[in-house]
């Protein structure tokens, strides 16, 4: 039986919601802080999108939107472009080259494995930043980085998991 005009539109909607969450996220992750002192570095909120859904449901957030994803990232945080997208894209390969592992997994395993699949990110885009502009960035900002988007992460995935919750509860 094909859906109905309204089913195919809620069902799109329903397939977006993911993606229009991450760059909501990207966009109020870069937005300007003014903290006096402040370290500028900052978790690298679209991996963490990326990961999440590439574990949960990767049918959600494809290649295209990791591509995106990091297009947005770049043009915000002056990165060169196509950088941050490399990394997500590479970070959804690996996910999906080891989906097995994933699934059925308890949270502390998914963290775990985000937290070595975030340091190779984190340093294979502080390298291509380097290659690109000459511009080494400082090991105490990639630390609080990386740190910074490992306790990020229980946050987020919390909330995405609310979110996968109400996208596959019947309508």
């Amino acid at each position: 039986m094909r859906p109905t005009l309204w089913q195919s539109l809620v069902q799109t909607v329903r397939r977006l919601v993911p993606f229009v969450l991450s760059v909501v996220l990207v966009l109020v992750a870069v937005a300007p802080m003014t903290t006096p002192g402040f370290l500028r570095a900052g978790p690298m909120i679209g991996l963490l999108c990326v990961y999440y859904w590439a574990v949960h449901r990767p049918d959600l957030m494809g290649y295209l939107g990791g591509f995106l994803l990091g297009i947005l990232t770049d043009i915000l945080m002056s990165t060169p472009l196509g950088v941050t997208s490399l990394v997500l894209m590479l970070t959804q390969y690996v996910v999906l080259t080891q989906y097995r592992f994933f699934v059925g997994k308890p949270f502390l395993i998914t963290w775990w494995a985000l937290a070595l699949v975030a340091l190779g990110a984190t340093l294979l885009k502080a390298l291509a930043v380097a290659v690109l502009t000459g511009y080494v960035v400082a090991p105490g900002a990639l630390a609080a980085s990386y740190g910074l988007t490992l306790l990020l992460y229980p946050i987020l995935a919390w909330g995405f998991a609310r979110t996968h919750f109400l996208l596959t509860k019947e309508s």
